[in-house]
């Protein structure tokens, strides 16, 4: 089993390089092999040398070091939860009428985008010594588009089904660009739940995606002071279509906990049920969140995580 603590916006901007190694180092003591480190387009333009910093720190501490492009062109999570800088300034190549939760959403048909995003990842994976990649959650695959470029492609009426297959058509030729550069790659999608099977199936299977899964939670969550609630479907809930679609596809399985948004009162369940999924699943590829944002006692959901990882994981 490979086993990575997933960062987002881990020291991008208040960068203390001993506080750094010193994160990396208790990684590497809690048992995990790697970390996947968040990169937007703020890092390219602001943190170049913090991220080249964080890179080598953790090389240093004999982690692997995953990369999640994050919020590009609206299309895949990641963080920080903000609109993508490019699409913002490139109206052509936006989704027509389509105001979502992170801005403007870029056309996968476009390609305009298209070469922009495949410059991007180049620019990531020629300046870095990256080991793999992330591929976080597809966003709005199934979005009905009328770009120009959309209707030129599937004509005047486009179907979901056909903006599903755009998106693979998409993600086929960006992983395939992104192998061109660092054949050794190793490449990690997830999918949501609410996603249809049609398409997690078929992304799962584009070639070059070594891991496929999706995400969940363990236990209830709070944005601040609200009542705790389910706010996601439980991990345990996805383990049979993930195993199902990963022998279709010959890949490994990936699960990503969400130990995130947590209220104090539900560390108990999350001790819990983070102890039953490790007793019950196995995947090829475990992710965990490491110090993840917005826990209202984070050291105490690390210690959770440190001694379940330490009890359980090889």
């Amino acid at each position: 089993m490979l086993v990575t603590a997933y960062c987002l916006s881990h020291g991008h901007w208040t960068v203390i390089p001993h506080h750094l190694e010193e994160n990396f180092k208790d990684m590497a003591d809690c048992g995990f092999h790697a970390v996947a480190l968040s990169f937007s387009e703020s890092e390219m333009a602001y943190s170049r040398r913090a991220f080249e910093i964080q890179v080598a720190l953790a090389r240093k501490c004999g982690l692997r070091v995953f990369v999640i492009p994050s919020r590009l062109g609206g299309r895949f999570a990641g963080s920080p939860l903000a609109p993508g800088l490019w699409i913002s300034a490139h109206p052509e190549a936006q989704v027509p009428g389509h105001v979502g939760f992170a801005g403007p959403l870029a056309c996968v048909e476009n390609g305009g985008f298209r070469a922009w995003i495949r410059e991007f990842m180049g620019t990531l994976l020629r300046d870095y010594p990256l080991d793999g990649i992330i591929w976080d959650e597809p966003k709005y695959e199934n979005l009905v588009s009328t770009h120009p470029d959309t209707v030129a492609k599937y004509g005047p009426h486009p179907t979901p089904e056909q903006m599903e297959d755009g998106f693979v058509d998409f993600l086929s030729d960006l992983t395939a660009h992104c192998l061109s550069i660092r054949p050794g790659l190793t490449i990690t999608l997830f999918n949501q739940k609410t996603s249809s099977p049609r398409f997690t199936r078929a992304s799962a299977a584009v070639p070059g995606i070594r891991y496929a899964g999706y995400d969940g939670n363990l236990c209830r969550q709070s944005f601040f002071h609200e009542e705790p609630r389910w706010a996601k479907y439980r991990l345990e809930s996805v383990w049979e279509r993930t195993v199902e679609e990963c022998a279709d596809a010959k890949r490994g399985t990936f699960a990503l906990v969400e130990n995130m948004l947590m209220p104090r009162v539900a560390i108990p369940e999350y001790r819990a049920n983070l102890e039953a999924y490790l007793k019950e699943y196995h995947p090829d590829h475990l992710a965990l969140y490491y110090y993840a944002h917005n826990n209202e006692d984070p050291e105490a959901v690390h210690q959770v995580t440190r001694d379940l990882m330490k009890k359980y994981l090889p």
